[in-house]
């Protein structure tokens, strides 16, 4: 008989225990961060009663169209990740993915660290993003363009320094001085890789004139390769010179992705008429300061929170679009874009109504011969 309550009292004791594990594990920060849909903001409106993108300056134009920047919301830090309460939660949820925190963060970085990081990025993608769309509108940006390093195995790297200021690009007998960032790209995407061209350079004060061989840009992940060629330099810009003054309104929000909304904003505003009709137009998108898109994150949860306000259409970079098939929310057509020029020409022709000729995400995924992500 003593045995037998012996027996019951230690299986107690050990429910018990667990029962204390469980609910220390469900309240206690755990190693898992949960990205859900954050707000989508209609750049080109207000937010608490402040206009989230402002032009002086210029004569700017009215609109009808809405263009959405789309955002990630995360719960969790580098410091610490969610509760196992949280992360059991996001498991059952379908609007919610669970993330190691070291697959987003590496040991050395602080929640401070990151949130500077993320401001900065912010930060760069407004001035890339106004320098596209500035630029696309006709006006000019000048800017200092200073080279900080060259990739290893090719010319650049034997004949260019750090801190050397690009002037101008020669090829053939044709040169052209380069002011802005799409005087020296504008030149590079028509020449093939294998082109000797001539860099005019500043080199501490003295002019310098440098023979490079171009070389061919590698295929993305969807197997599409840019036009022209490239020099092989890492490049900083610096000094812009905008012509206008452009401010934004967004706050608390990190991160490059919204250059490509930015840019589609700024050039709505500065064109005559409204450039997507009458329409809600998300997506999302880094910008460069040559008009091309690149890749982001969260893409699917950025599909969702457009979807919530009300958006048919959605921008994404074509270089996303495994990501994106399969998962458009309902009701919503998602057009695949490289550069701000395709996306404007995507935005007229949703504005027109006939759609037929764009291309989707699904055509791009079976041009590359790739199956989507699950």
């Amino acid at each position: 008989m003593m045995g037998d309550v012996s027996d019951r009292r230690r299986v107690q004791i050990a429910g018990a225990a667990f029962g204390v594990l469980v609910a220390v594990g469900l309240v206690m920060p755990g190693a898992y961060i949960v990205e859900s849909a954050g707000p989508a903001l209609d750049v080109s409106g207000e937010f608490n009663g402040v206009n989230l993108l402002s032009i002086k300056g210029t004569e700017t134009y009215d609109s009808d169209t809405s263009f959405y920047m789309t955002t990630v919301s995360a719960a969790g830090t580098s410091d610490f990740g969610v509760t196992g309460a949280q992360a059991l939660f996001s498991i059952l949820s379908t609007e919610q993915q669970l993330i190691p925190v070291r697959a987003m963060y590496s040991k050395s970085e602080s929640a401070a660290d990151v949130d500077e990081r993320n401001a900065a990025q912010m930060s760069s993608s407004q001035d890339s993003g106004t320098v596209a769309g500035l630029e696309a509108a006709g006006y000019t940006v000048p800017m200092t363009l200073t080279v900080t390093g060259a990739a290893e195995d090719t010319s650049a790297a034997d004949v260019f320094k750090a801190g050397d200021v690009v002037r101008s690009i020669t090829v053939g007998s044709t040169t052209t001085d380069v002011t802005t960032f799409s005087d020296l790209s504008g030149v590079l995407g028509t020449i093939d890789p294998g082109t000797t061209v001539t860099i005019g350079v500043d080199r501490d004060g003295t002019e310098e004139s440098l023979p490079v061989t171009t070389i061919a840009y590698e295929p993305d992940s969807t197997g599409w390769t840019h036009a022209g060629s490239q020099l092989g330099i890492y490049l900083e810009t610096s000094d812009i010179e905008f012509p206008v003054d452009v401010t934004y309104g967004i706050e608390n929000i990190g991160g490059p992705s919204a250059g490509s909304m930015f840019a589609l904003a700024i050039y709505d505003k500065l064109t005559d008429g409204s450039l997507g009709g009458d329409n809600k137009i998300a997506g999302t998108g880094t910008m460069s300061f040559s008009g091309e898109i690149g890749a982001i994150g969260g893409i699917q949860h950025k599909m969702r929170g457009a979807a919530s306000q009300g958006a048919e259409y959605f921008l994404a970079p074509a270089v996303n679009c495994g990501e994106v098939v399969g998962h458009e929310p309902s009701g919503m057509q998602v057009f695949a874009v490289r550069t701000l020029d395709e996306s404007i020409s995507t935005v007229k022709a949703i504005a027109a109504g006939d759609t037929s000729q764009l291309t989707t995400c699904e055509m791009v995924m079976e041009d590359s011969g790739t199956s989507s992500a699950s």
